[in-house]
């Protein structure tokens, strides 16, 4: 390959590159929507099933106060969590990890499914009837 071929070809590829570079750091995620993706995974500790960014408690306002001083701040989105999980009394995660004590919850399920089928016991058609019947 002459040498001014592989010269063009190598400054084309240093500019692809670099724009490639350019434009996934200008579309990443802001400082806002990492506030906003942290606090819609804490549940409220005082609304039922709503998130620290959905829902309109004083409390949570407070927290979402929190999680936006510590981005700013430069702090993990991990370690806000955590600090959050351990400074708010009933806060919680609204998706748990399937770690630890939450693997039996989520398991759980999966054993009754499968102790009903080593069962072998077919249900009798009584009780698909009453089942079947029970939205009338």
């Amino acid at each position: 390959m002459p040498e001014r071929t592989r010269s063009l070809l190598l400054a084309v590829v240093l500019i692809v590159m670099t724009g490639a570079v350019v434009f996934l750091v200008a579309t990443g995620p802001t400082d806002i929507d990492r506030v906003e993706a942290i606090g819609q995974r804490i549940k409220c500790p005082v609304c039922q099933g709503e998130s620290i960014a959905d829902s309109p408690a004083e409390m949570a306002r407070d927290m979402m106060d929190l999680v936006s001083e510590r981005v700013d701040a430069g702090f993990a989105d991990d370690a806000i969590i955590d600090e959050l999980l351990a400074s708010f009394s009933g806060a919680v995660l609204l998706d748990p990890p399937a770690t630890g004590p939450t693997l039996v919850l989520w398991l759980a399920p999966l054993g009754a499914f499968a102790v009903g089928l080593a069962s072998g016991q077919e249900p009798d058609d009584v009780f698909i009837a009453r089942v079947l019947n029970l939205g009338k």
